[in-house]
């Protein structure tokens, strides 16, 4: 198994550049709940900093695909320090706007900045695998092994920010993540020879990938995933909460990311024979279907052993969701069609926070879960359409390692 992750870094750059992105792209775990973290700790409630959280969620969304757009057409190297120069001097502000006490409202605006201008830099570290290892097995791999990380950092990120806000200073979570962005967007900018080609000057300019067959309905469905991560995690919270054990809601949450980390790192270790788009619909099929055992959970115990099964849905569909990108979008707009699955992840992981904690609150954690089950049977409908969508243009050289052996947009 280890054997097949090794192939993938044979080729010279790639470790480097998966380890900048990794050290750039840890914050995206830090800021939602950093920012409730020092709100709660300045006034002693969750409310604003919840707003706060989806604010920055939401404009982080929003930026995503338009800088994508231009690290496509500019490069990566001439888009990746600026704006994060941009994140950062936002980012600190905010930090000292909280230091100074200032009025909420004052709040709103860094840290909307600091959202739309924090680069998608798992689409940018895709970009450059798909680069590097165009048309070759080990990219569906690759895929693999980024859904895996994307966990970990998921794992890893709430933690450095609650032993920081608690033990330390609230603050002075915001202040590392900046340090983070800068040291990964620095590193990643000066790794040359693995970024992709930007768009030739006086070349007709692609069109923007959300133009692309099929690219609506997939970030409808990243959408639909979205609802599902955030609908479980409020209502995991909840649901420990109202059994008298809110201190282990971050344990419970942990497993369904470690599912999701174990679920992806052995996909991207076995060699599929059925192809990617038919894969994509078993997956959505599968993990559209999960979350129906959180009913089956009634104590917290039985609740991070449904979380774990749930969990191993999630990377082996976004794997394939992001190969379908790949297979199906033309590479001068890639990053910006890989960044559209993220902003749907995005706004559908905001839509959901906000229409489950009022019926956790209202009806109770289990109730709240038809929330999550509600939009696992939405996206499973959706991938059954996006199938029949993609399928009527799916190439005859359409291979199962997720890399078609010919592209003619390319």
């Amino acid at each position: 198994m280890l054997d097949t992750y090794r192939s993938v870094f044979r080729q010279p750059g790639t470790t480097a550049f998966c380890v900048a992105g990794f050290v750039m792209r840890l914050p995206i775990a830090m800021y939602p709940i950093g920012l409730v973290l020092i709100v709660s700790a300045r006034d002693g409630h969750y409310a604003f900093g919840g707003v706060l959280s989806g604010i920055y969620v939401i404009a982080n969304g929003v930026g995503n695909p338009t800088l994508a757009r231009f690290s496509d057409r500019l490069g990566q190297r001439r888009v990746l320090v600026p704006m994060s120069l941009v994140h950062a001097v936002a980012a600190v502000l905010l930090a000292l706007f909280f230091s100074l006490d200032l009025p909420d409202w004052t709040l709103v605006a860094p840290t909307a900045i600091a959202g739309f201008s924090y680069l998608s830099v798992g689409s940018l570290v895709r970009a450059r695998w798909s680069y590097v290892l165009a048309g070759r097995p080990e990219l569906g791999t690759a895929y693999s092994l980024e859904s895996t990380l994307d966990e970990v950092i998921f794992v890893l990120g709430p933690i450095i920010a609650t032993v920081i806000a608690v033990q330390v200073k609230p603050v002075l979570v915001l202040y590392l993540a900046v340090a983070l962005v800068l040291a990964g967007a620095v590193r990643l900018s000066l790794l040359r020879g693995s970024e992709p080609p930007p768009h030739e000057a006086g070349a007709e300019r692609p069109r923007s990938a959300v133009r692309e067959r099929g690219m609506p309905l997939l970030t409808v469905f990243s959408g639909a995933m979205g609802m599902i991560f955030a609908s479980a995690e409020v209502t995991i919270v909840a649901f420990c909460g109202q059994h008298g054990q809110r201190g282990v809601s971050g344990a419970v949450l942990a497993s369904l990311a470690f599912g999701s980390a174990v679920a992806g790192f052995a996909y991207g270790a076995r060699a599929w024979h059925l192809p990617l788009l038919d894969r994509f619909r078993l997956q959505a099929l599968v993990f559209g279907l999960l979350p129906l055992l959180f009913l089956a959970a009634v104590n917290v115990g039985l609740l991070a052993a449904c979380a774990f099964v749930v969990g191993m849905g999630i990377a082996p569909t976004l794997i394939t969701a992001f190969g379908l990108v790949e297979q199906f979008v033309p590479g001068g707009s890639l990053t910006e069609g890989l960044a559209w699955v993220i902003t749907g992840l995005s706004v559908g992981y905001g839509a959901g926070a906000a229409l489950v904690g009022g019926i956790a609150d209202a009806h109770g954690a289990r109730t709240a879960f038809t929330v999550t089950i509600g939009a696992g049977l939405l996206m499973a409908g959706l991938g059954l359409v996006l199938h029949a969508r993609l399928r009527a243009v799916a190439e005859p050289g359409y291979v199962a390692d997720g890399v078609e052996a010919g592209r003619p947009n390319r």
